[in-house]
């Protein structure tokens, strides 16, 4: 009686909007109107369309038969009474049946007989008088007051009254959320007696569960009914209730089932101007709570026709499948085993093994709830272990304060900018590698869109120049152009949703110089949307990919478009659906999404969370790796991907805040979580939630508009006569168990911190090394001048000393390096530790998650140096630098980096000197350096081909580096290589190759030839631009893999 009473009231509340101007029946059952929120009010929208849709087909039938609708737990819902007022000329020559308990069908009776309205629809209503069995009856229409679990007394009133049996009746049985509430053989017994009819139709709306129990919306939704003491009984799969009811009798090709969800993009059953036409009725912008809701509810339609072949698929012969617009087959048609399963032979078969598994860890207590905020990142770049949350819709309210969650206590509390109210749906965009940022749009509620814009520049929050028209769910990246005389940090924004329900379409970039401008797109466009995700195809790229979003008619789009900001400002986008699409064959769906997000992670680029268009994400396919297109699935306490963000760290990823409104029976909140490779008993959590700090008043000069007019939008932080801030390496604690692989495959650098290298950090001493190692041994040495080196000038010169006289010369702070050679074959062998100094080399040894540093080691030299600089290189293998002593001071440049860093043609070292910031070469302002700062027991990752070179910054230093090979073996050039840098086979042909075609011009005229080998030279550039752009996590890796 609780559930129909509230559902009687919500379908109440969406007659009295949604039916404006229409006939009212639902008025006479409800005392007192109230208003639902408008995701419960298009919630039971959606069902009351499903029942009438289906309810109309049967209507619609061309038969000289008697038809009877009969509507299993009809509760007080007035079917019969819309289809008799709306649309009489369906209804001639039919009778509408009502079910319910006796209590419930005597006050319905009772409502009728008192009620002219509906009295005049059902000509010489008569009450029986009787307490159960049949109540009233009329022309059109019986009430009978019955307990389903007994059918007989049913099955006797209905052919005593209708001659059910007899061969000229056609029977629709209509069961809305009721049998749900049964036992299961009870509510089987139902479906096996409405099979013995031999002219018969089901239509079956109810709950399922399409990702188990423990799905957070299955979850609030199965407690919200244990509440209430009606528990969902025979709650399952719609696989399961397709497969009960065949068992029932029913025709396998005879059954046909979808989600709520599928129908609602079903443009047969629902059509675009129909889907819009419910967004004028009042502000919507609850989709994913809706899709949610969708998702666990299906509609079952199933029919027995006397003389109709089933045996074989298609089998309607005379009309369309109920079904017949729905993208979705697998369920309709899939065979029916003894599990209740089916699947498509093009579903891809995942066999996923422990590195895919990603395992959630929940973040320290406390916890703040808020869904469809956004990171804020720390106004310092040093400050790598602490990250704000914006923003977003609270336990009660919007919110304008922010969250700052770290791994320590001491830290400064990150603030947002000083709105002046709550906002949720926003964008909060980090500025390429610096620490400044831009907030952009937002909403209050649907239809009211902010226009506003705050840039933090060095920590302050000030208002600049508003978008043209207010958005929010907008897309928006940062771009770094190739400006000069430094790289711009600019945004790029697409798409979103304005206050008047407007889909936008437009794409603008922000300058501090320039405000907002429109981008002109060339050749193909992404049609408007919003709620789409959008990523860089690498992290200072002016290049990357859209995916997904929703159109003004609420369907989710299933595209991807690969676009690229050219050099004259221009977009050109091209749509790649197709091929991504080929690979996922069909599971394509999970591709397009709603309210998902993008992030880089050390297995590459992941596509997270969000809504699909077809069916619901699962907890094996919520995550997509964008590079293999393989799912990822999760182990451990599960978040709702909704409303949520995200932030890579140590590893893995913050995952904070999210969560969602479960319909009508409760709201699901996330624990803030990390999300890694790691398993809980080797993970120790340190993230906490550290401070909340409110937005508070702007001060007149953050309300001014501020504008960058006294120097270049390329030159937001600082003056361009300056060195480019270098980036913080990322830090990551090796005790909290890594999948190092990840890292080496995404090459990028990373600092393992305190790791557990062996005894050699604490024993290493002075003494220790000339006793262990000898005081007599020889080693060369450089010894410089100096305190920079500079390999090209040779501005050192090699000396041979005994060990324990380089140490002295070390401690006297002289400018000496020692790079260890192997003993025997200095000239032709790698160094080995192990091999080299025996007698050390016990006390060091790799952490156990770097096996694969150990099993392709190639070399592993001691390295002990003085207060000098080495030279500036780039190292062909992969390496890990081990401090064992001191502290050293590194700075690495991304491979992009090396037409800026002086290395002469066939070089692998540059004269230039990094660390001279009095007088910085004019092209470091063009790089983007990455510092890292190692302590003893800190190891740095240094891929292959980064730039990089190192000065001590406390005391002498002692470091072990391993070499290792991380490129398949045929790509090193073959021969000697004793110090790991020698180019690649590659690169030495290119170069011979080079030689060859310059030599073929050798007979032109020389501005012939100079024309067309800078010709040339140029298209070299532009591949060489291309090839980087979708290198690493690049999404351009898709095609490559795709079969």
């Amino acid at each position: 009686m609780d559930t129909n009473k509230s559902s009687i009231v919500s379908k109440r509340s969406v007659e009295k909007l949604y039916y404006d101007g229409q006939a009212e029946y639902f008025r006479y059952f409800v005392s007192k109107f109230k208003r639902r929120s408008p995701l419960i009010n298009r919630g039971y929208w959606l069902r009351m369309k499903a029942i009438e849709h289906a309810v109309s087909r049967f209507m619609c039938e061309r038969t000289a038969k008697k038809k009877v609708i009969i509507n299993l737990g009809c509760g007080y819902d007035p079917l019969p009474f819309l289809f008799l007022g709306k649309q009489p000329q369906l209804c001639q020559g039919a009778t509408f049946v009502d079910v319910d308990y006796p209590v419930l069908m005597q006050n319905k009776v009772g409502v009728i007989d008192k009620t002219e309205q509906l009295r005049s629809l059902t000509p010489k209503f008569t009450k029986t008088g009787n307490q159960s069995g049949l109540l009233a009856s009329s022309d059109p229409y019986v009430a009978i007051g019955c307990d389903l679990s007994d059918m007989t007394p049913l099955q006797d009133i209905l052919q005593d009254h209708l001659s059910l049996d007899n061969g000229d009746v056609a029977i629709l049985f209509v069961s809305e959320v009721s049998t749900a509430y049964m036992p299961r053989n009870a509510s089987q017994a139902v479906f096996e007696w409405t099979a013995t009819y031999p002219d018969v139709r089901f239509c079956l709306l109810e709950q399922h569960l399409p990702d188990g129990s423990d799905h957070p919306f299955a979850a609030t939704m199965l407690a919200h009914f244990e509440k209430l003491r009606t528990p969902l009984q025979a709650v399952g799969t719609m696989e399961q209730m397709k497969a009960r009811f065949v068992a029932a009798g029913y025709p396998e090709h005879g059954t046909e089932i979808r989600s709520l969800w599928e129908l609602w993009s079903d443009p047969t059953f629902l059509g675009a101007e129909e889907r819009r036409a419910l967004d004028r009725v009042e502000p919507f912008d609850e989709w994913e709570e809706f899709a949610l809701f969708g998702s666990h509810y299906f509609l079952l339609m199933a029919e027995k026709e006397p003389g109709r072949d089933y045996s074989m698929k298609p089998y309607r012969s005379t009309r369309a499948s109920f079904f017949a617009g729905s993208s979705r087959t697998s369920i309709a048609s899939s065979a029916v085993n003894g599990s209740g399963s089916g699947s498509s032979p093009d579903s891809p078969q995942y066999h996923f093994g422990p590195g895919d598994i990603l395992q959630t860890h929940e973040l320290l207590e406390p916890h703040n709830f808020r869904r469809f905020a956004t990171v804020v990142p720390a106004p310092d770049t040093d400050a790598g272990d602490s990250i704000g949350l914006h923003g977003g819709l609270g336990t009660q309210e919007r919110q304008d304060s922010c969250n700052t969650y770290s791994r320590y206590d001491a830290i400064q509390p990150i603030t947002g900018p000083p709105l002046r109210t709550g906002v949720m749906c926003h964008a909060i965009t980090r500025l390429g590698s610096t620490a400044n940022c831009v907030m952009t749009g937002g909403r209050t509620s649907p239809d009211k869109a902010s226009a506003e814009s705050w840039l933090r520049l060095d920590g302050k929050w000030r208002k600049v120049q508003d978008l043209p028209s207010g958005r929010f769910r907008h897309s928006a990246v940062s771009l770094v152009l190739p400006t000069v005389p430094r790289p711009a940090h600019t945004v790029l924004i697409f798409g979103g949703k304005a206050s008047d329900g407007q889909v936008l379409d437009e794409w603008l970039v922000w300058t501090g110089e320039t405000g907002w401008q429109t981008i002109a797109v060339k050749g193909e466009k992404p049609p408007a949307r919003f709620g789409a995700t959008m990523i860089t195809d690498s992290r200072e790229a002016t290049s990357g990919v859209l995916v997904g979003g929703m159109t003004s008619a609420g369907r989710i789009l299933n595209d991807f478009w690969h676009w690229n900001l050219e050099y004259d400002m221009t977009l050109t986008c091209q749509n790649v659906t197709g091929r991504a699409t080929a690979f996922l064959k069909a599971d394509a769906c999970i591709l397009g999404r709603f309210g998902a997000q993008f992030t880089r992670s050390n297995k590459g680029i992941l596509l997270i969370g969000g809504v699909a268009g077809a069916r619901m994400l699962t907890r094996q396919d919520e995550i997509l790796n964008m590079k293999t297109l393989r799912p990822q699935p999760i182990q451990g306490p599960r978040p709702l991907f909704v409303g949520h963000a995200l932030e890579e760290m140590d590893g893995g990823l913050l995952v904070l805040g999210g969560g969602a409104t479960c319909f009508s029976f409760g709201t699901t909140w996330n624990r803030s979580c990390v999300l890694n490779d790691a398993s809980p008993t080797e993970f120790q959590m340190e993230w906490q939630l550290r401070a909340t700090i409110e937005a508070g008043k702007p001060t007149p000069e953050q309300s001014t508009i501020f504008t960058e007019s006294h120097t270049t939008a390329s030159d937001i932080s600082a003056s361009s006569s300056r060195l480019p801030d270098p980036v913080r390496i990322q830090d990551i604690c090796i005790t909290h168990g890594i999948n190092f692989p990840q890292y080496v495959s995404a090459a990028r650098p990373v600092v393992l911190r305190n790791c557990q290298i062996g005894p050699c950090t604490t024993a290493w001493t002075n003494y220790y090394l000339v006793s262990a190692i000898g005081a007599e041994r020889k080693v060369a040495v450089h010894s410089s001048s100096a305190e920079k080196m500079d390999f090209a000038r040779k501005n050192f010169t090699y000396i041979t000393q005994d060990f324990s006289s380089f140490m002295s010369s070390v401690e006297r702070g002289e400018r000496v390096y020692l790079r260890a050679l192997s003993k025997e074959a200095p000239n032709n062998k790698p160094t080995s530790l192990a091999e080299d100094f025996p007698a050390i080399a016990n006390d060091f040894e790799l952490p156990h998650e770097l096996s694969c540093v150990t099993q392709n080691a190639h070399s592993s030299p001691l390295r002990i140096s003085g207060p000098v600089h080495m030279w500036l290189h780039y190292d062909v293998m992969a390496n890990v630098l081990c401090q064992v002593r001191g502290r050293k001071r590194l700075l690495l440049y991304p491979p992009s980096d090396v037409s800026h860093l002086g290395f002469e043609a066939g070089a692998s070292s540059s004269s230039i000197d990094v660390f001279d910031a009095a007088n910085p070469h004019a092209s470091l302002s063009l790089t983007h350096p990455h510092e890292a700062v190692l302590n003893p027991g800190d190891i740095l990752f240094i891929p292959p081909m980064w730039v990089h070179t190192a000065a001590p910054a406390e005391g002498m230093s002692v470091a072990v580096n391993v070499f290792f090979r991380n490129l398949p073996e045929k790509g090193y050039a073959v021969g000697r290589d004793v110090y790991g840098n020698r180019d690649l086979a590659a690169y030495e042909r290119g170069r011979k190759d080079i030689a060859r075609i310059v030599k073929s011009f050798e007979d032109l005229p020389g501005d012939v030839s100079g024309f067309y080998l800078e010709r040339l030279a140029n298209e070299m550039m532009e591949k060489a631009r291309s090839v980087r752009e979708s290198a690493g996590t690049s999404l351009h890796d898709i095609y490559a893999e795709a079969p």
